[in-house]
């Protein structure tokens, strides 16, 4: 196992025995899985299936009310479209099936995304159109409606622990943001308060998650990669209960020990509760990071605009 990305120090086992892929940096707490799943077991993992807690024996429109009032608070941590002057763009990385670019689309921004399976971003362009929605890896993106790539405001939501290497994609992130634009990012809390409780079955523990970071390791990596400003803040979301029950009974790190127990409840629970809309602290983190005004973007020149692959 490599260094730390974050700070360089050596590795070290997170877990004794059973993880042996699982490892964890002593100074900063950032964790990674290595080795990585291969390209081939993440594509696969990543089909409609993957979105099938969108569609819960749950109300699919309480679901829908659920992740918008999520990105709807979030949206107030940002600055107002306006007041980035002529340009409102805003690109979602990561964008599943729509839901986040939807709410920034209706508040102003000039919305696009990027989604790696076929399915979520075929849901984005029927939302967006094709010339907004990019279905690949976020490096390789372009957009015919946005030729030159820039953005004021780039969000990932659940999506840096996806990837396969942060540095180059929050470095990627950076160049494409105009002078003064923001990143905001939520994503799992290594040393949260549901982290030290849980241990090897904490409920972030799950197949496709390849990194977690906590404050000290984020705002590092942020900071080289060019952005200035960075905070930190815990993360609320919306969720009902029924949502809450279909996560415990699908995921994987706590099947034999929650799995069982969820599937009973949801089994009794009348549809009315699991509709039922309440926040939580789940052991995430929202990070939002800052490009000078005066910082120049570096863009080089883009590929040709090829919009939604088939």
């Amino acid at each position: 196992m490599s260094d730390c990305i974050a700070c360089s120090t050596p590795m070290a086992p997170r877990f004794r025995g059973r993880a042996p892929d699982h490892w964890r940096c002593p100074h900063c707490g950032l964790e990674c899985i290595s080795p990585q799943p291969d390209d081939r077991t993440l594509t696969e993992m990543y089909n409609e299936l993957y979105f099938s807690h969108y569609q819960t024996q749950t109300d699919p429109q309480a679901v829908r009310a659920m992740k918008r009032a999520t990105y709807g608070r979030q949206f107030r941590r940002l600055p107002a479209p306006e007041s980035f002057g002529g340009h409102r763009r805003l690109l979602d990385c990561g964008a599943a099936t729509g839901y986040l670019v939807e709410v920034a689309k209706e508040s102003g921004w000039d919305s696009y995304a990027i989604e790696l399976s076929e399915f979520g971003s075929q849901a984005c362009a029927e939302l967006l159109g094709r010339d907004r929605v990019y279905r690949g890896e976020v490096q390789d993106s372009s957009f015919p409606a946005n030729p030159d790539g820039h953005f004021e405001v780039i969000t990932m939501c659940d999506f840096i622990e996806h990837v396969r290497n942060p540095r180059e994609v929050l470095t990627w992130a950076r160049k494409r943001l105009s002078p003064g634009g923001v990143l905001l990012l939520t994503t799992p809390q290594a040393g949260s308060v549901s982290w030290h409780l849980m241990g090897r079955i904490w409920f972030h523990y799950v197949d496709g998650h390849l990194w977690f970071f906590g404050p000290k390791s984020i705002q590092a990596l942020l900071k080289e990669s060019g952005f200035d400003v960075v905070e930190v803040h815990a993360l609320q979301k919306a969720v009902t209960i029924g949502y809450a029950l279909g996560h415990y009974d699908r995921s994987t790190a706590q099947s034999r020990l929650f799995s069982p127990v969820a599937r009973a409840l949801s089994s009794v629970t009348p549809e009315q509760i699991k509709r039922q809309r309440l926040w939580f602290y789940l052991g995430e983190m929202v990070v939002l990071a800052r490009v000078s005004r005066k910082a120049d973007c570096g863009v080089t020149e883009l590929a040709p605009a090829v919009g939604v692959h088939p």
